[in-house]
């Protein structure tokens, strides 16, 4: 007696080309992140950020407004200030331009002055794109301030016109060869 193949044949074939599409979609949070190009993130910065510079309450309100989780505890000390005095929320973000990110948002005193810093990181992306859309899309030059110590470089462009007394700041660790970046902006808080 023979025995016919056909009928499981066809459903293993239905079954693969069900999995097979999950399989190669399927990507950890890491691999999404070290995709993510320096205009995606640049955009997310000046989103979440740039465009809401000195207004710790809006940055806050938009993160949840847009379904952010919250910063899992690990991360904080990436984007958290370090003077414990300083109110601090931080978010992950999974979704939209730039994502996945970690988005941080600090309001503390700084010269008797409260200065509200908003910052978004990729411990994945390659600086130089980012450096590249920054002066596409915010119309910046060299930075003001460019400096490497301890393997890390650290620039500053300040951007009065954005805000009085605003500055960008943008953190890396590309002097010892990792990617990855850190990109903030400081201004005087509005609220």
């Amino acid at each position: 007696m023979r025995y016919d193949n056909k009928p499981l044949a066809q459903a293993i074939s239905l079954c693969c080309a069900l999995l097979l599409p999950v399989l190669a979609t399927a990507q950890t949070a890491s691999e999404r992140a070290a995709e993510v190009s320096g205009e995606d993130f640049v955009k997310a910065f000046l989103g979440n950020c740039a465009q809401n510079a000195g207004n710790f309450a809006i940055v806050i309100a938009a993160a949840e407004a847009l379904g952010f989780s919250d910063l899992p505890e690990e991360m904080k000390p990436l984007l958290a200030p370090q003077d414990p005095r300083a109110e601090f929320v931080g978010y992950y973000a999974q979704s939209g331009d730039g994502a996945p990110y970690f988005l941080g948002v600090a309001k503390g005193d700084l010269d008797g002055r409260s200065f509200t810093i908003c910052s978004i990181a990729n411990p994945y992306i390659e600086t130089a794109q980012v450096v590249s859309a920054l002066e596409k899309f915010a119309d910046i030059d060299d930075p003001s301030h460019d400096e490497s110590a301890m393997g890390q470089r650290y620039r500053v462009w300040f951007v009065d016109e954005w805000s009085e007394d605003a500055f960008i700041s943008l953190t890396d660790a590309e002097p010892m060869g990792y990617g990855g970046a850190t990109l903030a902006i400081s201004a005087p808080s509005i609220n």
